[in-house]
Order: C-alpha cells, then sequence, then structure tokens
C-alpha cells in the first residue's frame, strides 16, 4: 500500500485485526512477527509520526456514558465553510463530511444527551444559517468496525465489530464516564496500559483485564489500531443508503454479513418520513473500481428497493480521534 512497506503492513494488519487480549500486547505481536519488541515500538513510533496511525485503543460506546447519537443532514445553500466552523466548536461531533447528494450535501454525526436535545440543536444550527435540514437518528447500530485490508484494498470489518446497544454504565464495573474515555488510546510502550494503571490505582495486569471485561460488556469495542485511510491509499469511501425491501431489520442485517462494510444502521428521520432509504452502510477502498464493485456486490445480494452512494468529497473535520 501507499507510504508502507511489506513489514509496516504486517504489524499493521496485526494491531488492525487481532490485537492480542494481554496485558503486554506488544511483546505478543512482536513474538508473532519475529521481531525484538523494541523495533516493533519504534515501527508503531514512526507510523504515529506519519499520521498514518491514528490511535491504538479501543471505541468508546457513548451510549454507556448516558449520550445519543444522530446523523444531521444539511442542505448548504452554500455554507459549507460556516457549518465546518460550527462543527469545528463542537467536541460531540466526530465526523463532518461534503458528499455528493444532489441536495443535502453537508452530513454531521453529532450527540447530546437526548434525541430531543439533537433535534433541537439541528434546528438552532439551521435557524441561525437559514438553511434546511434533516435529523437521521439512530434506530439501531448493528456493526462499526472502520478496518482496512492492507492487502485487499478495501475496507474489512473486524471481529469485535458488533454494538452493544443498552451497555451497562462505567459505575458497574467501578470507574466513571470520564476514566473509561481513557481506554481510547493506549501509549505505544512495553506497558501500554501504565498510563491508565497509574489514574485508575491498577496495576497493569489489573488495567488490561479490566480493559477485556468493559469490550466484552459492550461499554468499549474495536480494539487495536485505528488508520489514516487516506495516508496508506485509500482515496475512496461511500456512504450507501438503501431503501429495504420486506423487514427493515433482517434487510440490515444482511448488510451486517458483507466483510466489507464498516457500518450499519437503521435509521429513523425527524420529520418522520422524509426519508425514506433507511439502511445504512461505509465502504472505502483504494480506488473507484474496487468501490463500484463492492456496491455491485451489495446489491445483487441485498437486493434494494432503491439506493444511493453518496461519495465523501472532504472531510470537514479532519483529525478527529473517532
Amino acid at each position: 500500500m501507499k507510504y508502507l512497506d511489506e513489514l509496516d503492513e504486517r504489524i499493521l494488519m496485526e494491531l488492525q485485526y487481532d490485537f492480542p487480549r494481554d496485558s503486554y500486547p506488544f511483546d505478543i505481536v512482536a513474538e508473532r512477527l519475529d521481531m525484538r519488541v523494541d523495533e516493533l515500538l519504534d515501527r508503531v513510533g514512526f507510523l504515529y509520526r506519519t499520521g498514518i496511525l491514528k490511535r491504538i485503543g479501543f471505541y468508546v460506546n457513548y451510549r454507556g456514558i448516558g449520550l445519543k447519537a444522530a446523523l444531521i443532514a444539511y442542505e448548504s445553500k452554500g455554507q459549507v465553510e460556516e457549518l465546518a466552523e460550527i462543527y469545528a466548536r463542537d467536541k460531540l461531533a466526530t465526523h463532518v463530511y461534503l458528499r455528493d447528494h444532489p441536495v443535502y450535501d453537508v452530513w454531521v454525526v453529532t450527540k447530546r444527551k437526548t434525541l430531543d436535545d439533537l433535534v433541537k440543536h439541528a434546528s438552532e444550527v439551521s435557524s441561525t444559517l437559514g438553511v434546511n435540514h434533516i435529523v437521521l437518528f439512530s434506530k439501531r447500530t448493528y456493526k462499526l468496525s472502520v478496518k482496512f485490508d492492507l492487502y485487499k484494498g478495501v475496507s474489512r470489518s473486524g471481529k469485535y465489530s458488533s454494538i452493544n446497544t443498552s451497555p451497562p454504565s462505567p459505575e458497574a464495573f467501578g470507574i466513571s464516564p470520564s476514566q473509561l474515555r481513557l481506554f481510547r488510546k493506549l501509549d505505544a510502550s512495553r506497558e501500554p496500559f501504565g498510563r491508565i494503571a497509574e489514574e485508575l490505582g491498577l496495576s497493569q495486569e489489573e488495567t488490561a483485564s479490566l480493559a477485556w471485561k468493559l469490550v466484552d460488556a459492550g461499554l468499549l469495542g474495536d480494539p487495536g489500531a485505528a488508520l489514516d485511510g487516506k495516508k496508506i491509499g485509500f482515496e475512496e469511501n461511500a456512504m450507501v443508503v438503501m431503501e429495504p425491501t420486506g423487514d427493515e431489520d433482517s434487510f440490515c442485517r444482511m448488510a451486517v454479513s458483507l466483510p466489507y462494510t464498516t457500518h450499519v444502521v437503521l435509521r429513523g428521520s425527524i420529520p418522520e418520513g422524509a426519508w425514506t432509504h433507511t439502511c445504512y452502510f461505509m465502504v472505502h477502498a483504494v480506488d473507484k473500481e474496487k468501490i463500484k464493485s463492492l456496491i455491485e456486490d451489495a446489491v445483487a445480494k441485498m437486493r434494494p428497493r432503491s439506493f444511493m452512494v453518496l461519495r465523501s468529497l472532504a472531510d470537514l473535520k479532519p483529525g478527529t480521534l473517532r
């Protein structure tokens, strides 16, 4: 892949898809790759410095810390920069993209305490700028795992891709929501849980064990490396939105079964009925032909009533740790 040599690719594939359930995961990975652990950590440090590695850690399930999320689609009416500025200041906004829908061109994922708060927020932004919007809330999130198969040049979700939609609270494990967030990023060191262990007053081994208990409970997910796709040659990604045939839950589960989908979400809309393409997923690839092939495969297998492919034109909030 672009910018990577063969050893880098092997390291990133291990860190993405087979991150060890161990107190000393880098020792395990180094052994698998027949490397010294200090050599591995030097490589990991280099991949961080280039921006290829965004984090090694865990996805934090926001549902466990009392938040709701929605996708808000704005008809920007030429005010893309203004919307980008608003969401640059919004610490709860994780995705802000310009997409090629003919009407709704700015797509934002943000969070608030309640769905009513999200609806109010979107209305206030629209009123301020004089634009239109639809709030597309999550009825169910089935899958979330953004990983890149560096050998095949397409996205491929990891083995911890399922989402617990009703996880327990972090307090059930003796930690606070702010302490749960510590697990988003581990240190690139022999003791990657050390900084978190110090914060929690636990040992390295106790902290690693806690992390995997939190994964099993659904408060943490998608362990391992998160990469910047653009920096490794994944130039194309697309949001595919489908109008289900038959039962919408069963329809979305077909998308879950496709290995190359990185998000699968069933959505409702506010205003109700304003949007009929309720099953969503994302695909990523190194070029347009591979993206086209993935989408054709999905359409052939799922047979939607109709579908749209919304390609990403620009990341309006780059560098966000998701």
